[in-house]
């Protein structure tokens, strides 16, 4: 069998992929490929550049490296994300974690953020007529936007029991969180029989329990809808269709439409439905926790409202976008 030198194999495909891609994301994807497909470290990369790389190997590196000259995405190539300190297998099926939603998790847990919240001037909101043409907001009232702390997160010494992750795809939110309280029981709910048995193989290998269940939350049937919850959290599609147009190939050749758009006359059509829901089931320190549409956030505020939740803030994401929502059933003021 011929065998190869690692150094030389790394230069040669590297070499093949600043075709494509710029030198440093070049290096990077061969660093992924090589811990992914082989568990040869960086560690080991470096330090070692004689390895033998053997054939099959080398063909295999070939088929991927030609893979991405073609616009998939390593994620897909490779067969998994990492997600914190998960690993999660991934297909066409189900969305590529985002590091946002990694920082979503993060947040439940710490609730640490820059953040803004916006309130209606008047006590009273009363109807409000928008337009959400690319994410402007035209109402009959004046908004107020402040500055303040964030109100209280999920903590240890308030771990809830009972968790939903609706629209859970790969189902990295749902056995993060499994992980972080190992004491709840996390349900996780998605419309998409394939999606849920990528979720179902990665709560194994990940070590944790998750009922998955098939339902779709827009017509929902579980009888888990019908039960007290104390955490909701959702990342549900919310890129409208007109935004399409300024989306990468890579993601709308190869990631699942279904999990990514929502239409213009109606961009918030998840949220509305669960908060719905989590109006009539969360229990009185209940919270929901939403990754939300940069655009949106305004719009997701008086939403809340409308819905009778108590308190709701926008926080920021790592590069300062609106980008997660925050609700409580009851106002929690010191």
């Amino acid at each position: 069998m011929i065998g190869f030198n690692l150094g030389k194999t790394k230069r040669l495909f590297i070499e093949k992929l600043s075709e494509k891609f710029p030198q440093r994301e070049a290096e990077q994807l061969m660093r992924i490929l090589l811990e992914d497909l082989f568990g040869i470290d960086l560690k080991r990369q470096l330090m070692d550049p004689n390895l033998c790389i053997d054939e099959r190997q080398h063909y295999l590196l070939s088929e991927t490296v030609r893979r991405l000259l073609e616009g998939e995405p390593v994620q897909y190539v490779t067969g998994m994300a990492r997600f914190g300190d998960l690993l999660i297998k991934v297909s066409p099926a189900v969305l590529i974690p985002r590091p946002e939603t990694e920082e979503l998790v993060q947040k439940i847990g710490t609730g640490l953020s820059r953040k803004t919240t916006i309130q209606p001037c008047h006590s009273s909101m009363g109807s409000a007529a928008m337009s959400f043409q690319r994410g402007h907001v035209r109402e009959r009232e004046m908004l107020s936007i402040r500055r303040s702390q964030s109100m209280a997160a999920v903590t240890m010494d308030n771990p809830p029991k009972r968790i939903w992750d609706i629209g859970t795809g790969s189902g990295c939110i749902a056995i993060a969180l499994a992980k972080r309280f190992p004491d709840a029981e996390v349900i996780a709910f998605d419309v998409s029989d394939e999606a849920l048995q990528i979720a179902k193989e990665n709560a194994e290998s990940n070590g944790v329990k998750v009922i998955f269940v098939h339902d779709d939350v827009l017509h929902p049937q579980s009888d888990y809808f019908n039960q007290p919850v104390d955490l909701v959290v959702s990342n549900p599609p919310y890129v409208c269709d007109s935004e399409r147009a300024a989306m990468e190939a890579n993601v709308l050749d190869w990631e699942p439409g279904t999990a990514l758009f929502v239409p213009d006359d109606d961009p918030l059509r998840f949220y509305r439905k669960i908060l719905e829901l989590a109006k009539k089931q969360l229990n009185p320190d209940g919270q929901v926790w939403l990754e939300i549409n940069e655009q949106m956030g305004e719009e997701m505020l008086l939403l809340c409202r409308e819905m009778g939740f108590a308190e709701a803030e926008v926080l920021e994401d790592y590069v300062g976008k609106q980008r997660f929502c925050h609700v409580c059933q009851a106002s929690r003021k010191q």
